[in-house]
Parts: C-alpha cells; structure tokens; sequence
C-alpha cells in the first residue's frame, strides 16, 4: 500500500515537473501571434463571426496560465461592427487550480466598445445568420452541459486580486424608432475577490438618451458596496450599497435632480430567498425607506414594509424643473405622506395595509397587483375632502378659456356633433381592475356630499360601475353604469336615481340661489352605442322622468304675471301692487321616451299656486330641433285683489309654442299662440247663444204652459155654462 502511494506521488511530481519544463519550452519556442491568421479563420468557420486580432497575443503557461490580447475587433458577416477592445489579461495559478481553487491575477478589460444596432426592418447586428437546426441543436447541447455541470460540479474557492474594467462603451442605436442610447466611461473596480467573505467594488458610468440625434436625459451614476461570495452555498450578499445618480436634460427643464440610495441585499438561491433591508432614497424633499423580502421565487411572496416622509408637492415639482399645481389654496400639497405593510398570497403584490395623507385628509384600506394576469385590485376609504381647496385659482385666462369653450360648444351646436372617437378601446379591453373607493364627506364647487361610494370592476373589456352613490342635502343619488367594449360597437347602460334632493338648499350652497325649492326625485335609464358624441346623441335610447314635490318658485308669481301679460293684451288695465311675488306648487312632473335621440314628453305636470301647467312634444337631439307646447290654465280667480284678471278667460289654457332649431334666438323660438283668445271668445259667443237658446226656450215652454192653462180654464168656464 504504501509502496503505491509512493508510487502515485512520484508520478504527480513527474507531472508537475513536465507541465512546468513544457511551459518553460512552449514560452522560449512558441510565439501565438504567428498564429493569428489560423485563431480569425478558426472564429469565422466555428463561430461564424469575423475575428480581427490587431495587436499582440501574449501568454503564459507555468505556474500561471494567462492570456493577454490587445486591439481586438469583432463583428458578424455582412453587418455593423459589433465590438472592438484594446485589451483584455487574465492569469490563473495552475497548482491551485489541480487543487480545486481559482487563484487569478487580476482580470482587465480595458477600451471595450460594445455597438449595437437594430435596423428598420428588425434585424440586429448582435445575432449570427445561422440555421435554426444548428442553433437549436447548440441550444441543446449548451442546456445539457449547464445541466451537467450544475448537477456534477462542486463549487471552486475564488481568489481574485481584482477586476479591473475602464474606458468601455456601449452604444444602442434603435434605427426603427430613430432613438439611441448611450453608455459611456463605463469603469469598475474591485478589491481581492474571495468567497465567503466581503470584499469591496465600485461602479461608475454616464447614460444619456437621444431622440432623433437630440439629446433628451443624461444621468452620471456612482455605486459602491461590499460584496459575499458563498459558492457552495449559493448565497450572495451585498453590504452598504450606496448609489448616486444625476439626472439632467429636457424632463426637468434645464435642472438637475439628484437621486440616492442606500441599502443591504441578501440573496439565497438555495432557499429562494431574497430579502433588501435598511433601503433608503432621496429624492430632492422627498424619503423614503423601507424593507422588503422575497420568497419562491416561481410564485413569489412578498412581504415588508414601505414608507414615504410627509413633502410638499409643489416644492418637489419645481426641484425637478416642473411647473407648480396652481390652487386655491396656497397650502395645498404640502404635506402628503404614504405608509405600507406588504403581505399577501403567492404571485402578488400586497399591500396588506395601505394609508395616505393629503393635508387633512386621511385614506386606508388595501390594495394588490397579480403578478400573474395583471389584475389591480384596490379598496381606500377616506374621511372627509375640501376638493375646492385643490382647484386652481380663477383667473382671466381661465374665463378666456372657458368663452372659448362655450363658443365651441355653440359652433359644434350649428355644424352637428363630433364624430372622433372619445373611449380609448384598447386600453379598456385590457384592464384588469377591482375597486372600491369610499369618502365620507367631500366638499366640492360649495356642495356638500357624504357617504360616497364608488365601486368598479373592469375585466375582458366589460367595465361595470355597480355603484356611484353619494348623499346630498337630505338626498341621495345612485348610479351604475356599464361600458361594454367587447365587441365593435362599443355599448354605454346606465341607471341612475335621484330621491329627496332639496332643490333649494342644493342652489343656494351651489350658485347662492333662492329662486326655487323642492324635493327632487328623478329615474333615468338610457343606452348608447357607439364611441363619439356622434354616435351617442344618434343612438340614446331609454327611459326619464322627474319630479319635483312640495315646491315654490321665488321672485316671480306666475299666476299674476300670466294675468298682467293677459291684462296688457286686452288693454284692462293692470294693478301693479304685487302682494306676494313667489309661486307655491304641490307637485311638478315628467316623463319621456327616448329613441334613437328623440326624446319625447306628453304628460308634463305642475300644479301651481291658482293655475296649472302642462306641456307636451318632442326634442330632436339629432337634428336640433325643439317641437314643444306649455300650456298654463289659470282654474281659479284667486288674486283679483293685484289683478283684475279676465272672466272670460278663467279654466282656458295659454298655450307658448316652442318650434325651432337649437341655435334659434330664445326670444323668437317660444311664442304664444294668441289664438287661445279668439277660441275662449268663440266659446264665450256659443255659452250666451246656448244660454240665449235655453232662455227663449225656457220662455216658450212657459208661454206653452201658460197658454194650456187658459185654454183650460176657457174650456173649463164653457162647460160649466153648458151644464
């Protein structure tokens, strides 16, 4: 036995012994730079790449096996030079590498210009023309070598003294879109790498992006942190990393933005674990930190906890040279923070417990991202919102705008609806969205609503509004509505429903209105087809109707001023005492069918105080046409006090005809029908004929019976004589 170990060892000395007076032999007689036309043929006929070797080849062989080639340049037949290098070393140590370590000098890439270029038609300069039989069984053979080897190969001790790369460049050139990406003084350094303990590595570069040749951002980055090795293990750490960039170009408007972070990583393949702690960043006034960790990394779970510092917003805008949010109130946005806790099932990302502050107003709930169909779901209640705080401020540009507008508005009037589509079709196909938004007090254009509800749901290009719900001065308003876009006409239901709304108290909060009050109720329930208001104005279809209880219109008493109106005509003469100048009603409502825009109305209601009115005909939404008649009926003489109001006019109807397109004068396009006058005078002349006939009728029956009763008494006297 031990005459065979001996026996071993010798042979291990003699093997030693001829690898080192080989080496000494190959580096006195063999120079690999004559081979250089032999190593190019060999790339293109086994690599199918062009190989351009334009300086020095040196190596060595014992007791460190290294190579060093200088001004090399590399690209693939018939395409754009891919890359090109001034020189590259490396050195292993070869009696620790027979020992199952990797001992190397330190590695250096120097001057790499990486250029990669993707043309119009779609091809690249970074991809070989190869056969897709070779490529696969390529691909194949590669798979089950990796295989092997993951299966078969201990993990190798690294000892490294360092790694060394400077000056290299990476230019992207996308020909199709005209953009470019630049990557350059790209460099890093490291101390000795080793594993199974920390060593330390930094990292620099510039990037700048380019549309059509124009400069559009530019960032310098700076990295730094401690790294671990843990081969056998397969666990990776990295200590302190400490990053900076700075960005500049056209997004920020002339400034520079500074961004920072901090953090500690830890990855174990073994375990599938990967977790970030003690990770900060800055952004101008704006902190975050946070931890997080990651689990099967097949179906991750992701858990930890994120949190912003309360900032300005607007401070934020204008250190990254952007405009400021104009408000009402200069102290909006200035203090907005978020907090979160992550935790949820496999395959998403949850945020378990969600809060954020908007000055004084406070949202929590929940929210989650499916890693797997993109599915977002989010429910977030809030307490109470000054929404006008966050309205900018008026301003004579924005009355300007808002003319502007309105004159479109009326333009669009006389030359008919816009038929550009409105719903962005794909993007609603492909929303992936649950979400329950709730508010218990919003104050907003000086109203007041609470207890809002909004809930959404949007899968496969049907979105579904089941809710849109509020209540509001001693009302409440529910809505749903249904966007369906799965086919090619998109379809638009919905259903909405008024109860109990004050009227008045809703005007006076809204526009400081006291001209009218009531409790409203209304229910509508309307289809539209189609995606512009083209189509939605040619295509509504439904059912309305309104109604309006216990009532009175203030500033005006209709009774009375339909009287004066009538009084003026007929030249009566008019008291202009007015005792009372408000208008009580008991009930006011409508209804109407609606098809394909027409929309039509026949039983319009109201009783007003001493009079009625009513109303009936149609509104032509596609053609712009009104076709309407209000009739108003005074049934009972009550205000004869403040006006000596026609008899003969008393429970007839005063019609106001309404005929005309939408763009008619106001003034020329409701006119009364005068001819109500003639009619109530034809009717008076038929009562007096009638009375007149019924009287000489009276009087003839009365002369009858007066007759009969001489003739009998005449009668009776001559047959007395005769008896």
């Amino acid at each position: 036995m031990k005459g065979l170990l001996k026996l071993v060892a010798g042979l291990g000395v003699l093997v030693i012994v001829l690898i080192v007076a080989g080496g000494a032999i190959l580096g006195a007689f063999f120079d690999p730079n004559e081979y250089k036309p032999e190593i190019e043929k060999a790339a293109l006929k086994e690599g199918g790449i062009e190989l351009k070797i334009n300086g020095d080849i040196g190596w060595s062989v014992f007791p460190w096996l290294g190579l060093e080639v200088n001004k090399i340049d590399v690209k693939f037949p018939g395409k754009n030079d891919l890359a090109s290098l001034n020189k590259a070393q490396l050195a292993v140590r070869i009696p620790a590498l027979i020992s199952g370590k990797v001992e190397m000098k330190s590695i250096v890439v120097d001057g790499l210009q990486l250029n990669l270029v993707k043309e119009k038609d779609g091809s690249t300069n970074w991809i070989a023309e190869v056969s897709s039989t070779v490529s696969s069984e390529s691909e194949t053979n590669t798979k089950t070598e990796t295989s092997t080897e993951k299966s078969s190969s201990p993990a190798i001790a690294l000892n490294i003294d360092s790694i060394q790369i400077s000056n290299s460049n990476i230019n992207y050139l996308d020909k199709s879109t005209d953009t470019q990406a630049l990557l350059s003084d790209f460099n890093m350094s490291s101390g000795q790498v080793v594993t199974n303990a920390f060593f330390p590595a930094e990292l620099s570069f510039n990037a700048t992006q380019l549309v059509k040749g124009e400069e559009q951002v530019k960032a310098a980055a700076n990295l730094s942190a401690e790294f671990f090795l843990d081969l056998d293990n397969q666990l990776y750490k990295i200590k302190g990393l400490d990053s900076k960039f700075n960005l500049s170009g056209k997004p920020l408007a002339g400034k520079s933005l500074e961004i920072t972070s901090t953090a500690n990583i830890e990855a174990n393949l073994a375990t599938q674990q990967l977790t970030l702690s003690d990770l900060t960043l800055s952004l101008a006034n704006l902190k975050a930190t946070g931890n997080l960790a990651v689990s099967s990394f097949a179906a991750p779970i992701i858990t930890g906890k994120l949190s912003v510092a309360s900032f300005d917003l607007n401070k934020l805008l204008t250190s990254i040279g952007q405009a400021e949010i104009e408000t009402t109130d200069s102290d909006a946005l200035s203090a907005i923070s978020f907090n979160t806790e992550l935790a949820g099932p496999a395959n998403t990302v949850t945020a378990k417990t969600l809060n954020l502050t908007l000055d004084d107003t406070k949202f929590s709930g929940s929210a989650a991202f499916n890693l797997a169909n993109s599915n977002i779901s989010l429910n977030i209640q809030g307490d109470k919102l000054d929404a006008d705080r966050y309205m900018p401020p008026a301003t004579d540009k924005k009355a300007s705008e808002a003319s502007t507008a309105e004159k479109s508005a009326s333009t669009t009037a006389s030359t008919g609806y816009s038929k550009d589509e409105i719903l962005p079709i794909d993007t609603l196909r492909s929303l992936a969205l649950d979400l329950s938004v709730g508010l218990k007090a919003l104050h907003v254009a000086n109203l007041d609503v609470s207890n809002i509800l909004v809930k959404v749901s949007a899968h496969n290009g049907l979105i579904k509004a089941s809710k849109i719900d509020a209540d509001l001065y001693k009302g409440s308003v529910k809505n749903n509505v249904t966007i369906d876009v799965r086919n090619n006409t998109p379809i638009i239901t919905s259903q909405k429903s008024i109860s109990g709304i004050q009227i008045g108290d809703m005007l006076k909060a809204l526009a400081d209105v006291d001209q009218l009050t009531g409790s409203l109720n209304s229910q509508s329930n309307l289809t539209l087809r189609g995606n512009s208001v083209f189509d939605f104005v040619n295509s509504v279809t439904g059912t309305a109707n309104v109604n309006m209880k216990d009532g009175e219109l203030h500033g005006i008493d209709m009774a009375q001023t339909v009287c004066q109106g009538l009084n003026n005509l007929s030249s009566l003469g008019v008291n202009t005492t007015e005792v009372d100048k408000s208008t009580p009603f008991a009930n006011m409502g409508a209804s109407a069918n609606i098809k394909n825009g027409v929309i039509n109305n026949q039983d319009l209601k109201a009783a007003l105080d001493a009079m009625s009115l009513s109303g009936k005909g149609t509104v032509n939404l596609p053609k712009q046409l009104l076709d309407y008649r209000l009739g108003f009926m005074v049934e009972k003489n009550l205000f004869k006090e403040t006006c000596s109001f026609p008899d003969k006019l008393e429970g007839v109807e005063i019609p106001i005809d309404c005929k005309g397109s939408f763009d008619t004068d106001p003034v020329k396009l409701c006119k009364p029908d005068f001819s109500f006058i003639s009619d109530a005078l034809k009717n008076q002349v038929k009562e007096k004929v009638e009375a007149q006939k019924a009287e000489v009728k009276e009087k003839v029956e009365a002369k009858k019976e007066e007759a009969k009763e001489k003739l009998k008494d005449k009668l009776d006297s001559k047959l007395k004589g005769l008896f």
